[in-house]
């Protein structure tokens, strides 16, 4: 009896049918294939036509090793028609149409697509539309769909919980991805988007390790030890989060970047809450949970690779480029060591600080008790052990101190709203204490950081003028480290 596969159909499809196919697909270089909980995942989504496009192994290889296994192959090189239809609680779905050409058409449709997702509909089904509906898909038009539902009212924290099932409806379909220019090849080694994409293959070989210890039932201290391995992801993501993302608000995509930064937040604090608690036996349940916890990491690097990184190749100027790589220096490397290496930007940073420099030696400021020049202004905030930073009143973040660096703070974040140099999450609680201090409800707002050997302060105080005028909120961070021995020792 003749066997067939289909490369219209799901590689989990394929799978079912016919179990061999599974060492077709790994002679071919589809290893990920074997991995737990791949096939149930990518698997269920990615087509074997998809599969030739995103790993660029041609078809006609692909065709001859399944005839060489004894398959008969049908769809090679088709897109299938969709056969799926909504859920009865659900509008029917349209009769096939010709992809839509004008924005405003392509827009409404991947915006419908993206809210049936929203209200539970099976991801396969609303798939088969987008494939049907959709040759390429721009990161342009992924952001801006769920900016619109979050424009619609939909809470930002609700968009999050369903990311990762919205990237997965794009998987194969996004212009990078058809292009193949997802890659760094060609950038300049410090490229602050060469620097990530070389972070994200590190994380990515790392994850395969950590699959193959669960493949293999490795003990907690194994397990424990490839997830502690892990934690400069939180190195990467801040990097993504106040390099990027602060000039991404600024050209107005906002909406999908709370979703993601939020995203990011939920990984690493699942990530720590794991190592913490791994050990003894390790029960199914805590399989599971770092399973998934590796998934959401690898559907994060597909969304930083192909929705994330465009989104910055077309909206970011030269110099907005130029200072990302600028402030890079001051940033945590992420499993590789951060290259410097960038003629265009290195000339544009020393310019840059040329000029400061220059506009320091000029002028003087006569303070209530004293007189100062800039420069000895500026060299003597520098010899303060404390990191400074002051957000006027329009908040606006106006001036910092990072002798310390306590925290990493860009330079580009100066000039910008506060709100852009947060995590989503604690923008109300911010809006609140400034909202105290303006009302003067509120004097001042301490919060310690309990770092094992160096616990940190960070102390939050209103700035008044001599008339009571309210002219912004200054942040003091201060570290402990150094002075607990002696203070032990003081008190004896």
């Amino acid at each position: 009896m003749s066997k067939s596969v289909d490369f219209n159909k799901t590689v989990l499809e394929n799978v079912t049918a016919h179990p061999e196919v599974v060492d077709v697909m790994t002679s071919l270089g589809f290893d990920e294939i074997t991995k737990p909980g791949r096939l149930e995942s990518v698997g269920s989504v990615v087509t074997l036509n998809m599969g030739s496009q995103m790993r660029h192994v041609p078809l006609d290889e692909m065709v001859a090793a399944f005839e060489a296994a004894g398959f008969d192959v049908v769809g090679a090189g088709d897109e299938p028609a969709s056969e799926g239809a909504a859920p009865a609680t659900s509008a029917p779905t349209p009769a096939a149409a010709p992809q839509p050409a004008d924005p405003a058409g392509r827009q409404a449709i991947l915006e419908r697509l993206v809210r049936r997702l929203s209200n539970g509909e099976d991801l396969e089904s609303v798939r088969k539309d987008f494939v049907r509906d959709f040759a390429t898909v721009s990161a342009h038009e992924i952001a801006q769909a769920e900016q619109n539902l979050i424009s619609s009212g939909m809470p930002v924290a609700e968009v999050q919980q369903l990311c990762d099932v919205h990237s997965a409806l794009f998987h194969g379909r996004t212009d990078d991805e058809c292009s193949a220019v997802a890659s760094a090849d060609g950038l300049p080694a410090g490229h602050p988007s060469a620097v990530l994409k070389r972070e994200n293959d590190a994380l990515v070989a790392l994850l395969d390790e950590v699959d193959a210890a669960l493949a293999a039932g490795a003990g907690a201290a194994t397990l424990k030890g490839l997830l502690a391995r892990l934690k400069p992801l939180r190195n990467h993501y801040a990097k993504k989060e106040q390099l990027f993302m602060p000039f991404l608000y600024g050209h107005g995509v906002t909406g999908p970047m709370d979703v993601m930064w939020g995203v990011d937040d939920e990984i690493v604090a699942e990530l720590s809450d794991l190592v913490r608690g791994l050990a003894g036996e390790v029960d199914d349940a805590t399989r599971g949970r770092i399973d998934a916890l590796v998934q959401r990491m690898r559907e994060m690097v597909y969304k930083e690779e192909q929705i994330f990184l465009p989104l910055c190749r077309d909206h970011f100027t030269d110099e907005e480029w130029f200072a990302a790589y600028r402030d890079l220096e001051e940033y945590k490397p992420a499993f590789v060591d951060t290259k410097r290496g960038w003629l265009d930007a290195d000339v544009w940073s020393r310019e840059k600080a040329l000029e400061a420099k220059a506009a320091m030696s000029k002028g003087e400021i006569r303070l209530s008790t004293g007189t100062l020049s800039v420069a000895q202004l500026d060299a003597i905030l520098k010899l303060l052990p404390l990191d400074l930073t002051f957000i006027d009143a329009t908040e606006t973040t106006r001036f910092f101190t990072r002798e310390e660096k306590i925290f990493a703070r860009p330079i580009a974040c100066l000039g910008r709203e506060v709100w852009q140099c947060h995590p989503p999450a604690i923008i109300p609680m911010v809006k609140d204490m400034i909202a105290d201090f303006k009302s003067g409800a509120r004097e001042n707002m301490e919060v310690w950081n309990p770092m094992p050997g160096n616990p940190v302060r960070v102390l939050y105080v209103p700035v008044w003028s001599d008339e009571h005028e309210y002219l912004g909120t200054l942040e003091i961070v201060q570290q402990f480290g150094e002075m607990l021995p002696k203070l032990k020792e003081l008190i004896g």
